[in-house]
């Protein structure tokens, strides 16, 4: 599956990264597939009903226990974020777009840069992120965006096929989503 993903970094009236929304807007033929799954659009003009497009609010959001939610914040060390809370889902351009907030379980003030992470640890999911990436509720900030180095998490894996059992694989992928992720570094002046 792929998932171009956009983010906005939220501030809080005291100037702390206090949240995430994240857009993920879903490959044509994953948005094919589910909308066929859930029985919508059945007239196939891409177009959902009101109802329709009821049914598949949220359709995203009822994450099993343990799941990340493909985001990973750091800064001196690992931020937790809380359960997410969805802001919106709708169809555009043959394509499901999703979005949704996870507060940070703690309000960060960024005195050093926060790396923020978009990925699935197994690879299964291909997140890109080639939506705007926003800073809201703080000047002074900025969001830099450094894509994945392909090329080396490509011979990462490759060497890592040749060296793990394929009885292993099979049961146990490595987890090198991480290799594949694009970087977001958020850094912000004092003041």
């Amino acid at each position: 599956m792929f998932i171009d993903t956009g983010l906005t970094l939220v501030f809080d009236d005291q100037g702390r990264l206090s949240a995430v929304d994240v857009t993920w807007v879903y490959d044509p033929l994953y948005t094919l597939l589910l909308l066929e799954d859930m029985r919508l659009d059945p007239d196939l003009d891409g177009v959902l009903e009101p109802d329709e497009l009821a049914q598949l609010q949220g359709f995203d959001m009822n994450w099993i226990e343990g799941f990340e939610g493909d985001l990973y914040l750091q800064a001196a060390a690992p931020v937790d974020l809380t359960a997410p809370q969805p802001i919106e889902t709708r169809v555009e351009n043959e394509q499901i777009i999703s979005v949704h907030r996870r507060p940070l379980a703690a309000p960060l003030p960024v005195s050093e840069p926060v790396k923020v992470r978009a990925y699935d640890p197994g690879y299964y999911t291909a997140y890109a992120v080639t939506l705007d990436v926003e800073v809201e509720g703080r000047d002074g900030c900025e969001a830099a965006l450094e894509p994945a180095d392909f090329a080396a998490a490509s011979d990462m894996l490759e060497e890592l096929l040749f060296t793990v059992p394929q009885a292993q694989l099979e049961y146990d992928f490595p987890a090198v989503g991480e290799h594949f992720a694009d970087t977001v570094t958020l850094t912000c002046v004092s003041g």
